[in-house]
């Protein structure tokens, strides 16, 4: 278990986290989210990237175990998929491995999914891995497999902002009967030794489900209450001497709202995920009330959720309130361009960002009838397996800025009427430079932005180094976009930097 200074430390590290618990819009439940008949991964990339655009930045998803059990190979590759997407668009992941809400009152199960039942709040959602698997004691092999296998494969991942280990412990009128799960939960998670911390969250505020508080690493709480209410359970849980972290809120008819929470969990430091991204088939957006819902119509205030399905803002009022609170300290930096040459190659490559790719001579002297091939560029065979991209730009920021796990070889070779491209170094690790983003530090001089040249052998061939940070832009001119080839193991990885409130210019 984390110690308090460790937490407060890796707390320190992150951005204010503003983030949303996310279901598809086309999902009933988190069994329709992931099943391959119904996994979406252009919907998501539409979604997650209106949700970083409006400030957030990361999300709590629900994983369902009876896919893992049944599917294990499709639901592991569409969680690779969702993590690579989120990444790609700025956000971090928080994953829910298990779950007590049961609001269709069903076991959950496989294949097509009963549609939402018209004016009824979440009406499909079913519980992970189900109360008659969590109570019976065959099966705790299996989930203890789930657990491992799953944290085990993403524990050094920092796609993975932390792991959320049992949603609502309790819920259904299940209250201590969950607590076994629940602490074989931590104890498997613990053996993997993540990166990540793990916690559960209190909901109930009762005896049973204040457990949560001593298991976790990190104190996740949900409130769906007006503001003093927040207030005095914010204060209670203050005893515990950990970061928080509400991982549920925002409920409009309760007067738990964007306009009356959001700065107070900002002024306080409190990371937040509202319930609800999109109105889709969980209908959040209704209350929980059946008689306050118009079954006909929109209900006269939406409970939960922040956009229509066609991705406008539920309301203005509040979508200008996430950005301002999330975009309002932008600090600008603008990095002197630096043109590619000879000595700049070897200022980057003695600064461990890139390793230069020379050619030999490629003219071979071969008998009659006879033919030879030899090496014209060499690549460490520590890198592995490569497969070659064509990577187009037209991008005329560094929004993509961040970090490979392996070495990545690049190919500049361009055509006529192009637009320039420029290639952006970190002069950092990730931590120092979180740490620099926490204290506002980051400057001009923890980069170098590169002009580069194309079709030249000695200066546009280069490896860059996996674990350095950098990013491609082009000019703004008019033109084609630019484009260049890059060879790389085939399960690369880019692990987007968060500069959220900085913006980097050249």
């Amino acid at each position: 278990m984390w110690s308090k200074n460790e937490i407060m430390e890796w707390y320190e590290r992150q951005p204010w986290i503003v983030g949303f618990n996310y279901v598809t819009s086309n999902a009933v439940n988190s069994t329709e989210m992931w099943q391959e008949e119904s996994f979406s991964p252009n919907l998501i990339r539409k979604e997650l990237m209106a949700a970083a655009e409006l400030g957030y930045n990361s999300c709590r998803i629900f994983l369902q175990y009876i896919l893992w059990k049944s599917e294990k190979r499709t639901f592991l590759k569409n969680f690779e998929i969702f993590l690579h997407i989120a990444n790609e668009c700025g956000l971090t992941v928080m994953p829910v491995l298990f779950d007590d809400c049961a609001f269709s009152h069903k076991e959950p199960y496989l294949g097509k999914q009963d549609y939402p039942i018209k004016g009824v709040h979440n009406s499909g959602w079913t519980p992970s891995p189900g109360f008659r698997i969590a109570d019976d004691k065959n099966e705790r092999p299996f989930l203890k497999e789930y657990v491992s296998e799953i944290i085990e494969s993403y524990k050094k991942d920092r796609r993975i902002l932390l792991w959320d280990l049992y949603n609502e412990p309790g819920n259904s009128n299940r209250n201590e009967k969950s607590l076994s799960l629940l602490e074989d939960s931590f104890n498997w998670a613990r053996l993997c030794e993540a990166d990540q911390p793990l916690t559960a969250g209190i909901w109930a505020f009762q005896d049973f489900d204040m457990e949560c508080a001593g298991l976790s690493d990190i104190i996740t709480f949900h409130d769906y209450t007006a503001l003093p209410n927040t207030k005095k359970r914010v204060e209670e849980l203050l005893i515990y001497g950990k970061p928080m972290i509400c991982t549920e809120w925002m409920n409009r008819i309760a007067d738990n709202r964007i306009d009356t929470h959001l700065s107070y969990y900002k002024d306080k430091r409190i990371g937040v995920f509202n319930w609800g991204l999109v109105k889709g088939k969980t209908q959040t957006y209704l209350s929980w009330d059946a008689e306050e819902n118009c079954i006909d119509g929109e209900p006269k205030i939406w409970q939960h959720d922040i956009f229509f399905d066609n991705l406008e803002p539920y309301s203005k009022l509040e979508a200008g309130i996430i950005k301002e609170l999330t975009q309002n300290e932008n600090i600008k930096i603008r990095i002197p361009i630096r043109e590619m040459t000879h000595e700049l190659m070897d200022e980057l490559e003695n600064k461990g960002l890139i390793l230069r790719l020379y050619p030999s001579h490629h003219r071979n002297i071969v008998d009659w009838d006879k033919s030879v091939g030899k090496d014209i560029y060499i690549s460490s065979k520590k890198a592995g397996a490569h497969k070659l991209l064509s990577v187009t730009i037209n991008r005329t920021d560094f929004s993509a800025f961040g970090m490979h796990d392996e070495n990545e070889e690049v190919l500049l070779i361009g055509g006529e009427g192009e637009k320039d491209l420029f290639i952006l170094f970190g002069l950092g690790t990730w931590d120092s430079f979180m740490k620099k983003k926490k204290e506002k530090t980051l400057c001009e001089d923890d980069f170098i932005c590169v002009h580069c040249k194309y079709n030249d052998p000695f200066v546009s061939f280069f490896t860059i180094c996996k674990g350095v940070l950098h990013g491609e832009a082009v000019a703004g001119e008019m033109g084609m976009p630019a484009t260049f080839y890059v060879t790389e193991p085939s399960d690369i990885k880019l692990m987007i930097f968060p500069f959220n409130n900085y913006k980097i210019t050249f």
